[in-house]
């Protein structure tokens, strides 16, 4: 049963924000499930990005057939029961991306953001950007903690997400020398590099870049 006692839309960010992998299903040429096991990013408006190769089972699934879909899962304590970590099953169309489009680079750049170890593959040929257009989510938070979600209730404005995109460079140069290594920012956090990538939740989703400061360090 559904339970309104849970910020369910809070829980979705971090949890989409926060996952570096994900199980992606596909459909096979006669209609069945096809799931396989991905790396994922996400764009400023929190649209999820892959980074695919042609030669893989998925990606031929989805030249044919562009339906999918993500699930994303916050782990539980090491003594929980695996059926309480919060989970986010993300549904919708999962579309290339290609080399001459205009935001292929932004794209590319903030999945390699996320994901440093993939600078060695990234440029080959068979590999490309692959952005979900969100149609809709539904989120277990743990036993009888269910929501079902709009991809509206999830998802940046668009002119919000592009004036993120426009700010995030100048933000990450002017913090950078602060000390901090950040990587990519975006209206729900910042991703910090320290060996791996550590992903930093911000109290509440921002509403234009000039928040971003304080949300991440606090008011002077």
């Amino acid at each position: 049963m559904d339970d309104s006692r849970f910020d369910a839309r809070d829980m979705t960010r971090r949890i989409v924000r926060s996952a570096a992998t994900a199980s992606l299903g596909t459909l096979t040429p006669d209609g069945g499930p096809f799931v396989t096991f991905v790396t994922v990013a996400t764009d400023f408006d929190g649209s999820p990005l892959l980074l695919l190769s042609s030669l893989a089972a998925h990606t031929r699934h989805l030249e044919r057939d562009e339906r999918a879909s993500l699930l994303m899962q916050a782990p539980a304590d090491d003594d929980e029961d695996p059926l309480t970590g919060a989970r986010a099953t993300i549904i919708g169309r999962l579309r290339r991306v290609t080399r001459d489009e205009d935001d292929h680079d932004r794209l590319f750049w903030r999945f390699l953001a996320r994901h440093p170890e993939a600078e060695g593959y990234a440029d080959f040929a068979d590999f490309s950007i692959h952005r979900m257009m969100v149609e809709g989510i539904h989120l277990v938070a743990g036993f009888g903690r269910i929501a079902r979600l709009d991809a509206t209730d999830f998802l940046v404005q668009p002119t919000v997400a592009e004036a993120f995109a426009k700010a995030e460079a100048a933000f990450l140069k002017n913090f950078s020398s602060a000390g901090a290594r950040l990587v990519a920012v975006d209206p729900d956090g910042a991703d910090l590099l320290d060996g791996g990538v550590t992903r930093l939740h911000f109290s509440r989703r921002a509403e234009h870049p000039g928040e971003m400061r304080d949300l991440l360090i606090g008011p002077d």
